[in-house]
């Protein structure tokens, strides 16, 4: 068996020398992709950092509004939401939604009351029930200034009927 020539020193330091560019070239290549790797990492953790942030901006904002919503109940007294307009049965909800203010009380809160069917739309969202709920406290309110104002006026024609 033959044995191997040896190759001569000039030739094999420069396939070394190729060979060691050639794995230092690799190994850059791998470190620029570890850096891009941990780039992307760090910025989908900023970007989960700042949804965090968010949802606890949203989660904040949510418990202040049922706060807000659990004292207009507690003002209201301890009716709730199902008595809300007192002697209206509700079955005729809708119909007392859609009946049109006494004439006296045509000005009291004008503009303010948006359209009941916006709320209706979407009932099982909370802030949706809030609003209903808003609106429904709203009416109740115009509710009783008519009845007060329709009593002052009954009063008022007694009073003449009684005069000689």
């Amino acid at each position: 068996s033959r044995c191997p020539l040896p190759v001569p020193f000039p030739q094999r330091s420069a396939r070394e020398q190729q060979d060691g560019e050639r794995a230092l070239r690799e190994a850059r290549s791998v470190r620029a992709e570890h850096r891009d790797r941990l780039q992307a990492v760090q910025e989908q953790q900023e970007q989960l950092k700042q949804q965090e942030q968010r949802l606890h901006q949203e989660r904040l904002s949510l418990a202040r509004q049922r706060e807000r919503l659990q004292q207009l109940r507690d003002e209201l007294g301890p009716g709730g939401p199902g008595t809300l307009l007192g002697t209206i049965p509700a079955s005729g909800l809708g119909s007392a939604l859609a009946a049109p203010l006494a004439p006296g009380a045509q000005g009291l809160l004008p503009g303010l009351l948006p359209a009941v069917g916006m709320f209706l739309g979407d009932a099982g969202d909370p802030l949706a029930s809030a609003a209903l709920y808003g609106h429904l406290l709203l009416l109740k309110h115009r509710a009783q200034m008519d009845h007060d104002f329709l009593e002052n006026e009954r009063i008022f024609l007694e009073s003449l009927k009684k005069r000689p």
